[in-house]
């Protein structure tokens, strides 16, 4: 393999790596949706992974600006899952302290109708 042919594939290798990652965040986005957080978390921590193998290698001028496109596009997703998971911890808060109330009133209708 000719020089020009190594660059080729590395380039190609490191764009699938790209790829993998944006299919990554997609997923997780699309585990948050569904209110699937174990599964958000673990594909997550896969993404992590691969996030610390790609950057073990140093980008190159050819691929920073995919590079740099590809972090703004995992950056703004990852604002739209943690939009989605404050959404969802304020409604599951309500939801306790409505339960909390609730209580509280069916004990003091207890207590009253004794």
């Amino acid at each position: 393999m000719n020089n020009i042919e190594y660059i080729s594939t590395a380039l190609n290798a490191r764009q699938r790596s790209l790829q993998a990652l944006m299919g990554l965040t997609e997923k997780i986005r699309e585990l948050a949706e569904s209110s699937d957080w174990a599964g958000a978390l673990s594909e997550q921590r896969r993404r992590r992974e691969l996030m610390d193998d790609f950057f073990a290698t140093p980008c190159t001028p050819n691929e920073s600006s995919e590079v740099a496109s590809v972090i703004e596009n995992i950056l703004a997703v990852d604002q739209l899952v943690s939009d989605l998971l404050y959404r969802q911890r304020g409604g599951l808060s309500q939801e306790a302290s409505n339960s909390r109330r609730n209580t509280r009133n069916v004990d003091r209708y207890l207590s009253n109708s004794i």
